[in-house]
């Protein structure tokens, strides 16, 4: 056995990398929970479905908000009818052409209620009583009728709940965007393979897409280094040091509109109690958090939404304030516990770990941490059967309400049993509100309800945190972090 010719063969493996030119291989964290465009919820899902489909918009390579499946669109006066002309040469992957009842044939299915679409709110302002008001005027033409102007309508339009669907059979296969789906391998890969009827196909370079499943961050760093993947869905926040001295070049780590928060359930007998909920969340040291813990650039949160200046130090950790508040909601360290339940990965145990350190340092309170596989986190959440939990949002779309919808009552994402009418008609006001300082004032009392009755404990915003193939062109650090594999490219180095 020759030992110099192999350690040299894999130092070069490491190096250069295997992947073929031909194929992109991407890191996709857990296995994705739905591939159908009304029911999928996670971001490992929505990642595919921008490659399976288009909607009328789309990102770029850059994040930003373009035209897809429509070429342009027309406003009128009073900001209520919009008119979206498709592209003459969209079609399915099948060669059929696209069509505007395309859209509306998907939209009616998506607001009907045994669809049960968790993003079906997104429809309300679409809606008169339980009418759709949207028809399509020529095959090219759609035409859609808001009850209220709404200045964020054409970033939602990105969302897969506003993709279109084939008319002719129910064949996932069949897709209209750049990639139709080609195999899928549960828990293990899902394969997609170019369109050659996509509109943009020229300028498609990859022939194929491959999302593994990485839910281990330590082996997808490990198959990363080994030229497995080209891009990887994050990174292992141990290994933060090793990455930032070793693999600079590779490592991307950007601003990202989300926040990692506890969730709280208030119908729990425990945390129906303010005071417990508010010891909890001033005993947890947000500072020592992201930058001993995390050490990734994450930022502390003292809300839900991202504030366009980062906090530096945390204003929320008081221990004085902390313990006073212990001994009014009458827990009983010595006999009383609190679970905290997280997904099966090793960065949400490590801060899972370290939340329930501060809170025995801190408290004295006991923490019984459960961790499950990620399917089985989202139906446990959904539950009444969990306590304390892990929870955050990323932003579907560049908008506030993208949070702030997440607590009104009747919302499909209120894991937390939060049911406050003032903050209900403070959301409704704002969904009617054109004027830019009122919005701004709504918003401020939104978060300060959420600050006071603490369905959920904000801990920190996140950073996207990506290791890409030094030879992967086309990929550009966004705030949204989409990164169409259409706009993806391997080229050899210079």
């Amino acid at each position: 056995m020759n030992t110099p010719l192999i350690s040299f063969l894999f130092i070069f493996l490491l190096c250069c990398g295997t992947t073929s030119a031909d194929t992109l291989n991407r890191g996709n964290g857990a296995e994705p929970d739905s591939l159908n465009i009304h029911l999928a919820q996670g971001i490992n899902s929505h990642n595919i479905l921008l490659d399976l489909y288009e909607g009328l918009m789309t990102f770029d390579a850059h994040g930003e908000v373009v035209y897809g499946a429509a070429e342009r669109h027309e406003l009128n006066d009073d900001q209520q009818q919009w008119i979206f002309y498709l592209r003459a040469d969209a079609q399915w992957s099948d060669g059929s052409p696209l069509l505007a009842q395309d859209f509306v044939k998907a939209w009616q299915q998506a607001i009907e209620p045994k669809t049960a679409a968790p993003y079906r709110h997104l429809f309300a302002n679409l809606l008169q009583g339980e009418k759709l008001q949207v028809h399509a005027a020529n095959p090219h033409e759609l035409v859609i009728k808001l009850n209220h102007p709404d200045a964020g309508f054409l970033n939602k339009l990105v969302l897969p709940i506003f993709f279109p669907l084939p008319p002719h059979h129910k064949d996932v296969t069949v897709s209209n965007g750049a990639y139709y789906l080609q195999q899928w391998n549960i828990q293990e890969y899902i394969s997609l393979k170019k369109n050659p009827h996509f509109h943009g196909a020229k300028e498609v370079a990859m022939d194929e897409v491959i999302y593994w499943v990485t839910e281990n961050q330590n082996s997808e760093l490990l198959r990363f280094r080994a030229g497995e993947l080209d891009y990887t869905e994050t990174i292992p926040d141990h290994q933060i040091d090793w990455l930032k001295q070793n693999l600079s070049e590779q490592l991307k780590i950007a601003p990202y509109y989300g926040t990692f928060f506890l969730g709280l359930n208030l119908n729990d007998q425990q945390l129906k109690n303010p005071f417990l909920r508010q010891a909890l969340s001033h005993a947890i040291d947000r500072g020592i958090l992201v930058d001993k813990v995390l050490k990734s650039g994450q930022k502390i949160a003292t809300n839900i939404i991202p504030p366009r200046n980062p906090v530096i130090q945390d204003p929320l950790f008081d221990l004085t304030k902390a313990k006073d508040l212990l001994k009014k909601s009458g827990f009983k360290p010595d006999t009383d516990r609190v679970e905290l339940l997280y997904n099966n990965s090793d960065n949400q145990k490590k801060v899972a770990l370290a939340i329930a350190a501060m809170w025995r340092q801190n408290l004295g309170v006991k923490t019984q941490l459960k961790n499950q596989e990620w399917k089985m986190f989202v139906v446990t959440r959904k539950s009444s059967q969990k306590q304390v939990f892990r929870s955050g949002w990323i932003a579907d779309y560049y908008d506030p309400l993208n949070f702030l919808e997440l607590f009104l009552t009747d919302s499909h994402f209120n894991f937390y049993g939060f049911n406050n009418p003032n903050y209900n008609q403070t959301i409704m006001e704002l969904y009617n509100q054109s004027d830019s300082g009122q919005s701004k004032q709504l918003i401020e009392k939104a978060q300060s309800i959420l600050a006071q009755e603490l369905p959920v404990i904000p801990i920190y915003h996140y950073v996207s945190r990506h290791l890409v193939n030094q030879q992967l062109t086309g990929y550009h650090s966004n705030l949204m972090d989409k990164h169409l594999s259409r706009y993806l490219k391997i080229s050899p180095l210079d």
